[in-house]
C-alpha cells in the first residue's frame, strides 16, 4: 500500500504526494536489499520488512493529521488561542519551522536512505 489514501489519512496535511513517494522510496529500498541478499523480492519476509519499515512514518502521519484536523476544526476559545499562539511561535524560530517543513517534506528521521541522501 502505498500513499495517504491507502492508509485512509486526512489529506489535510496535503501530504499525499510526499507520503506516496516515501513510500515508494522505502519498498525500492526493501526490494533492493532482498535482491542484494538473493532472496525472492516479493516474498513474505521481504514484504513484512516494508511493512515495518513504513510503520513509524505510517503512524505519525496519521496521528499528526488528526490532531491538525481536530485542532483547526474546533471552536473552542481557548484551543484556538493556544493553536494560534503555537503558529506565532514557530513562525517567529526560523530553526523549528524549518525542522517541521523538513519533516513535511519526507526528509527527517523517519525519512527513506535515498530522502535522507543516504547511498542505497
Amino acid at each position: 500500500l502505498l500513499g495517504d489514501a491507502a492508509h485512509g489519512m486526512h489529506p489535510i496535511a496535503g501530504q499525499g504526494l510526499n507520503y506516496g513517494l516515501r513510500g515508494a522510496a522505502s519498498l525500492a529500498e526493501v526490494i533492493l536489499d532482498a535482491a542484494r541478499l538473493g532472496l525472492d523480492i516479493g516474498s513474505e519476509a521481504a514484504l513484512a520488512a516494508y511493512e515495518q519499515a513504513r510503520r513509524p512514518d505510517v503512524m505519525s502521519m496519521a496521528v499528526s493529521t488528526e490532531a491538525l484536523n481536530r485542532l483547526f476544526s474546533t471552536d473552542l476559545g481557548l484551543v484556538r488561542t493556544v493553536r494560534d499562539l503555537g503558529l506565532g511561535v514557530v513562525q517567529r524560530l526560523p530553526g523549528l519551522k524549518a525542522r517541521l517543513m523538513r519533516e513535511a517534506a519526507g526528509e527527517g528521521a523517519l525519512a527513506p536512505r535515498a530522502f535522507r541522501g543516504e547511498a542505497l
